[in-house]
């Protein structure tokens, strides 16, 4: 009986931390999970349509300058007299600057046709004029329609921050969904190793007392162990289904459908992790790249930068309207084709003024902007704050975890070699089956604790470039 639970404790030994998974086509590693989520995940495929969100408000924005056809057409007779026959045609083309080129086709006849819409029958009725307007006054170094191109071109800034924090926040979620599998696997393991090696003591307890070589209370203290260890097998095998299920929510093929992890399928890990860890010195440069690129920050920056753009064009407002138009009639088109331009003849000059009173509207909108601006300044510096806050606190459990991680780890040895020695005494004749067990479960909690440190650690490391902003939890981005 010895011999065998000595082996089996072997193997329950076996069972490392640090341990190596054998290489083989059901081992995944978080970088493997990554790569996928990165082409495949339904969220990160979303945040990119972020990009074609801000290409379509910039078009929106741009429609503004878009070119306009307009065409009307009246016509009245009454008793067999004809008594007008009006067609009207324009082309506007706005223009970055605000000189609006217009071009104006008209074809009015009839007997009792408004004198200023008259067309001599010589040309068939027919009259072209070209022209432009101009604003001399309000929208002359900035109007509406420039006011919103130039925030829609900052809406990609928002696109991006967007982006940046919905990937972060999907692929962090699957760090941790990764290293809950991590941490169910080895506790499955062990719990497995430890009701074999139970089992194996009670069948072997129960043979010696058929034998009169132990006692019933041997049997029952043999017993007892052995259904404590199922439970606690069922219970990790439980967990590591759930967590395997968990993960395999993050698992997409190309075509949008999901992937589920194999019940053999094993977390594949390495000594060396993948992802740094920050010193002292380097925590005040994250800090500091944090305060003007955090997605956050970035999408309140934008927001001042469209309020200044908004501010001036409500300043603008403050301005009377006067705008001039001059056309030219007939030239240099004209029904017949080009014309030279009489430029002190044939032509139409227009001028239009207007100015509230009282400008309350454009005063009010002024002030609402002037309170927007300063919200958005509080509220800037005090999401600075937090955030520098949010990873110092970070880089501290960070840190603390690592300790923990390392002296949990150095408790299981302790409590590894304890094992070992009360093993030694029992082949001596200087122990029993119950100080045994009690050496046994003080490993084993040892193991699962030093397990659930290092879990926290590992998780730890990816949750530091999360709250820094960091795209895609990697730290290339503080070094370019």
């Amino acid at each position: 009986m010895k011999s065998r639970v000595l082996f089996l404790l072997g193997c329950l030994f076996s069972i490392h931390l640090h341990g190596q998974f054998a290489e083989d086509s059901l081992a995944l590693s978080l970088d493997d999970v990554f790569a996928l989520a990165r082409e495949n995940h339904p969220i990160i495929r979303q945040a990119a349509l972020q990009d074609d969100m801000a290409a379509a408000e910039i078009k929106s924005a741009k429609g503004q300058f878009d070119p306009k056809i307009q065409s009307t057409y009246n016509l009245k007779n009454y008793k067999g007299t004809e008594y007008y026959n009006k067609l009207y045609n324009s082309l506007k083309i706005p223009v970055w600057f605000p000189i609006d080129p217009k071009v104006e086709v008209y074809r009015n006849s009839g007997d009792y046709l408004n004198r200023e819409s008259y067309v001599s029958s010589s040309e068939d009725y027919w009259q072209v004029a070209a022209g432009v307007s101009l604003p001399v006054g309000k929208g002359l170094f900035i109007d509406e329609r420039r006011s919103l191109v130039k925030q829609a071109n900052l809406y990609s800034n928002l696109a991006e921050a967007e982006k940046t924090k919905l990937i972060n926040k999907t692929l962090l979620t699957i760090s941790k969904s990764y290293w809950d599998w991590v941490l169910a696997h080895r506790k499955f393991q062990l719990t497995t190793a430890s009701l074999t090696l139970s089992q194996e003591i009670f069948e072997r307890v129960k043979m010696d007392y058929e034998y009169g070589e132990a006692s019933v209370i041997d049997t029952v203290q043999a017993q007892i162990t052995f259904i404590s260890r199922q439970a606690d097998y069922e219970q990790t095998s439980l967990d590591l289904t759930q967590a395997r299920l968990l993960l395999s929510t993050h698992l997409w093929n190309p075509n949008n459908v999901p992937l589920e992890l194999p019940d053999g399928a094993k977390p594949a890990l390495s000594e060396s992790s993948t992802i740094i860890v920050p010193t002292d010195t380097t925590l005040q440069t994250l800090v500091n790249w944090a305060s003007t690129n955090h997605p956050e920050i970035q999408k309140l920056n934008t927001k001042q930068q469209q309020l200044e753009i908004q501010q001036r064009w409500n300043r603008e407002s403050l301005k009377p309207e006067l705008n001039l138009s001059y056309s030219l009639i007939n030239a240099p088109f004209s029904p017949d084709g080009f014309e030279t331009p009489q430029w002190q003849d044939n032509y139409k000059l227009g001028m239009d003024f207007s100015i509230p009173i009282f400008l309350r509207k454009e005063r009010g909108n002024i002030q609402k902007t002037r309170v927007y601006q300063e919200q958005t300044a509080y509220t800037l510096i005090q999401t600075q704050l937090e955030i520098a806050a949010e990873i110092k606190s970070t880089y501290a459990t960070l840190k603390t975890n690592e300790k923990l991680a390392s002296q949990y780890e150095q408790m299981a040895n302790s409590y590894n070699r304890l094992l070992e020695a009360e093993v030694f005494n029992l082949e001596n004749g200087e122990s029993d089956l119950f100080k045994l067990n009690v050496q046994q479960d003080k490993y084993i909690q040892a193991q699962m604790k030093a397990i659930e440190g290092k879990v926290k650690y590992e998780k730890m490391k990816y949750q530091l470039p999360h709250d820094a902003g960091l795209p895609f939890l990697s730290y290339q981005k503080l070094y370019e």
